[in-house]
């Protein structure tokens, strides 16, 4: 059952790899207020959420962008050139009664068409108890990573994997948590009430929102990636 799981997940992290391959002169939005972002001409919002993420009292925001041009891209030297729109990750805290963006990620985010089975992958965020949550949900499989301000930065607490193969029923859920430095596994068979936990310490320090690359690039312990 874990070779299926892992065979299928590994093949999701390697058509990531290649997907987000492209490059790309990403605007530079470090400063730039929400009502300038709002009248980019170029980017789209394409999901945003408010809230207090410092705990001073202030509305916060994050927000997705997703560039409203396509570019081309080769996700492997033999393959065809694909058009995508890239997209990018931006953090604003409240300064002087503005709303002002102080983190930018142009990596991190997935495209629309790195869903898999889906024909078209849009993240959910939402900010909650000053929590940043960013949620995936694939056909069969979901994946969430959840930040938090802390050492002066968006630092990742929380994650969540789950994927389920489709033929045998299988699933495997792996739950990270950087706070308390361990991470949860478990698997099982959906049409079976027993399933298999293990735990495993986490013996790495988590990586702030600005040091995130692509998704699924960084192997927390051996065979788990985030």
């Amino acid at each position: 059952m874990k070779i299926k799981i892992l065979a299928i997940l590994f093949f999701t992290f390697y058509m990531f790899g290649f997907a987000q391959r492209d490059r790309f002169n990403y605007p530079n939005f470090i400063g730039e207020n929400l009502n300038g972002i709002e009248k980019n001409p170029d980017w789209k919002i394409l999901a945003q959420s408010t809230g207090d993420l410092n705990m001073d009292g202030l509305d916060d925001a994050a927000i997705i962008l997703e560039s409203k041009d396509s570019i081309q891209v080769k996700e492997c030297s033999n393959c065809k050139l694909i058009k995508r729109k890239p997209r990018v990750i931006l953090v604003l805290f409240n300064q002087d009664s503005k709303q002002t963006v102080v983190i930018q990620n142009n990596e991190f985010i997935a495209r629309g068409d790195e869903g898999g089975m889906l024909n078209y992958l849009e993240p959910e965020l939402s900010i909650k108890k000053g929590w940043l949550n960013i949620f995936y949900q694939y056909t069969r499989s979901h994946q969430s990573y959840t930040f938090e301000f802390r050492n002066n930065q968006m630092e990742l607490i929380l994650a969540e994997s789950v994927g389920v193969h489709s033929a045998s029923g299988d699933f495997e859920c792996d739950k990270f948590d950087f706070l308390k430095g361990i991470l949860t596994s478990e698997t099982g068979n959906m049409s079976q009430e027993k399933s298999k936990k293990e735990i495993f310490r986490l013996d790495i320090q988590p990586k702030s929102l600005n040091e995130f690359g692509e998704m699924y690039e960084w192997e927390v312990i051996e065979n788990k990636y985030l």
